[in-house]
């Protein structure tokens, strides 16, 4: 082999490393699923969730992101309620940008136990909604260190998704609603949602109003997920579920929902880490990971 052609091989071999598709830490993820656990329910203007959003701050700052909180309030029953959407962008320099967001705040009724007696109960919301954010975390550490070819990536944490009242719509999503309500800059060419993605017993179906909005991005991660044998992606259509993706929907975004809606401890004191598993994270972080770093 003449110099020349070694010297090729070296530039192909190093072309290749540069590119390659980073890996998805799910022990790092259900670390931060833990740590959100500790500091307790983290409904809104409580103390959990004031050291919840500053652990997310501290880790993005970390990441060298550029972070933007939006603030906003609402009243209930003559109460002030403040919610605080966190806005973490990468690569604020690329045009094309990639969205991924969850909420961070947990349910302050556990109005799901079968025990009237604990309605009032806040919620651990190990699944609901530690699980997402667990999952942005660790792909705000992967972005931040090796950057996607294509696309900028924008991570949002939303704020008072889960106080609403069971089938009156508009009392849910407050955080997302906002944002998309005041969203100026020019839209992300994909927006995906994740909620409740931790459930050791994971099985994640095509949830209907993205399908019916958005059919080309949902086949896209379906395909991924295929691709790296991921069969808790099941390609089925089934429930119509008013989560944080709909309010980007209504607002003209190309947006998606990943959601396992079938988890028996939903809004209930059982939403506890050991009903998660660092592998369902794994299996939800990896596709979003191979989704940023796709080279089209």
């Amino acid at each position: 082999m003449s110099k020349y052609s070694f010297i090729f091989l070296i530039i192909i071999l190093l072309s290749s490393c540069a590119h390659k598709i980073p890996a998805f830490d799910a022990d790092k993820a259900y670390s931060h699923l833990e740590k959100q656990c500790e500091f307790g329910a983290r409904y809104p203007n409580s103390d959990g969730i004031e050291l919840c959003r500053d652990y997310i701050i501290n880790e993005l700052t970390k990441f060298q992101a550029l972070i933007e909180l939006q603030e906003f309030s609402i009243t209930v029953e003559g109460e002030a309620i403040k919610g605080i959407n966190i806005i973490a962008r990468f690569y604020p320099q690329m045009s094309r940008r990639i969205l991924i967001a969850a909420h961070y705040d947990t349910r302050p009724w556990a109005d799901k136990e079968e025990d009237i007696a604990l309605h009032e109960t806040p919620i651990p919301g190990a699944n609901d909604a530690a699980s997402g954010v667990a999952v942005l975390l660790e792909l705000a550490r992967l972005i931040s260190m090796q950057q996607p070819q294509q696309f900028g990536l924008d991570l949002v944490f939303f704020d008072l998704e889960d106080m609403g009242s069971y089938g009156e719509n508009d009392t849910w999503c407050l955080g997302s609603t906002y944002f998309a309500d005041n969203y100026v800059k020019p839209k992300p060419e994909k927006a995906i949602v994740v909620d409740m993605i931790g459930d050791s017993d994971l099985s994640i179906n095509m949830e209907y109003f993205s399908y019916h909005n958005s059919p080309i991005l949902v086949k896209e991660v379906w395909e991924i997920a295929d691709r790296l044998g991921y069969n808790e992606f099941q390609p089925k259509i089934t429930n119509q579920i008013y989560d944080d993706h709909y309010p980007l929907i209504a607002a003209g975004f190309n947006a998606i929902d990943i959601i396992d809606f079938e988890y028996p401890f939903w809004h209930t004191l059982e939403d506890t880490p050991d009903k998660c598993s660092p592998g369902s994270l794994k299996i939800v972080g990896q596709t979003l990971t191979e989704l940023i770093y796709l080279e089209k």
